[in-house]
């Protein structure tokens, strides 16, 4: 558990290191959605990420689409997800606290290394992270941030904010609109809005301008909005996964209404083999690094008309 004045986040370890709470304590608001399911005990039978998907936001490494078979390895969706991480506290005092996350792929020769950095009265929480090339071979690999949302925080009436300039992928199509703007079904939606229970949407991609995107929301106790900072030189895409409880099969049974935003390295289901062999996967020559960082913010307003509003910093 990491906490100070603003917030508090509980790291599930033993499986992916991956945020099961964060409240942000003046509105008492947990932005972390649980599926249908919730928190479950882990199982033989269900290794893989999906079956063990409990909401929520996870790390991606080596593979971010599809479990398959790359360079003699199979590797798997979300390896860095399932697999448990160990820490190790490098400081903590009244200022603040830093918390070094470390977890050796399994499938191919790479390590990765997050700190965590939380600072006293802060609503802000930064990872720096490292991915390590152990081999004596030049190493590909895919990688990013499946950041889902829903309830609590998530509603209908959620706004989505990405800078002016952004643009809107169909991976599908390849067609690209302004954000927030795409064509769907022949009629043009915008998708800064959330679509009523029941709506089928497509899998798109955001090509963001600046590296930051906010959810904006309401509470009893004033507006909320969470913000996520991300590195685009790594992460260009960003995912909009759009579930509004629409798909009646497996695996969600129409049961969930929630969206991701999610940066990685390549368009939405490119696995590692494709993005390998089209240039765009990540790639660490022998016992190369790359370096990179995602930042995650509550922001509070005063009112939910209030025009800039101030990170409680």
């Amino acid at each position: 558990m990491l906490e100070n004045e603003v917030l508090q986040i509980i790291l599930l370890l033993d499986k992916g290191g991956e945020p099961v709470r964060w409240l942000h304590k003046p509105s008492d608001t947990d932005l972390i959605w649980h599926t249908r399911a919730g928190l479950l005990p882990a199982h033989s039978l269900y290794p893989d990420y999906q079956m063990s998907y409990l909401g929520g936001w996870q790390e991606m490494l080596p593979e971010v689409s599809e479990t398959h078979y790359y360079r003699g390895a199979l590797v798997h969706r979300g390896e860095s997800a399932v697999t448990p991480w160990e820490y190790e506290v490098l400081h903590e005092d009244r200022e603040g606290l830093s918390v070094r996350l470390t977890n050796r792929i399994r499938s191919l020769p790479l390590v990765i290394e997050k700190t965590i950095i939380l600072t006293r009265e802060a609503a802000t929480i930064r990872m720096e992270e490292t991915v390590w090339n152990e081999s004596s071979v030049p190493m590909e690999f895919n990688w990013g941030h499946h950041l889902a949302f829903g309830a609590p925080f998530l509603t209908t009436a959620t706004l989505i904010e990405f800078a002016p300039g952004s643009k809107v992928l169909n991976p599908a199509t390849q067609e690209v609109w302004d954000w927030p703007y795409a064509s769907n079904d022949g009629s043009i939606t915008d998708l800064s809005k959330m679509a009523s229970a029941g709506t089928q949407r497509e899998l798109l991609a955001v090509e963001s301008l600046d590296g930051v995107y906010r959810l904006c929301n309401g509470s009893s106790n004033g507006a909320i909005s969470l913000e996520v900072k991300w590195d685009r030189e790594v992460w260009p895409f960003v995912w909009f996964w759009q579930n509004f409880a629409h798909d009646s099969d497996a695996p969600f049974f129409a049961s969930e209404y929630n969206i991701g935003l999610e940066p990685f390295n390549v368009p939405p289901k490119w696995t590692l083999a494709e993005a390998a062999a089209k240039g765009a996967a990540l790639s660490l020559e022998p016992q190369g690094s790359l370096t990179s960082f995602l930042e995650i913010s509550v922001v509070e307003r005063r009112t939910q008309d209030e025009a800039s509003p101030k990170n409680i910093v």
